[in-house]
């Protein structure tokens, strides 16, 4: 586990503090072990679409067409990588993170 031990006091590449089955007083005190940098980067909403063109649906009886593909949600680029980064701390961050989202779609005009 990626954790501080005795036999290796001086390592600062670890993600836990000393860690103990019972309750043990340094554990309860301020700390700013659990800070991160929250800093993201979200890719939130992209839609793609193509509009046919009027010459091509006459032979169809068609007005109009077009057909899309959108997404939501679709990819974050962050550091925290155990929540959510817009939900805050661990407390109110580690929840079911958000889910990405697809629609596929056409409008047709008779």
């Amino acid at each position: 586990m990626s954790r501080w031990k005795a036999s290796d006091p001086y390592n600062d590449n670890v993600l836990y503090p000393r860690l103990r089955n019972n309750t043990f007083a340094h554990n309860l005190q301020p700390s700013t072990w659990w800070y991160r940098d929250a800093s993201f980067l979200r890719l939130k909403n992209v839609e793609f679409g193509y509009q046919f063109n009027k010459k091509q649906l006459k032979s169809l009886r068609l007005t109009n067409l077009r057909l899309y593909v959108q997404g939501t949600n679709l990819k974050t680029w962050d550091d925290v990588k155990y929540w959510d980064p817009e939900l805050g701390d661990a407390n109110s961050g580690a929840k079911y993170p958000i889910s990405s989202t697809w629609t596929f779609g056409a409008e047709v005009t008779f």
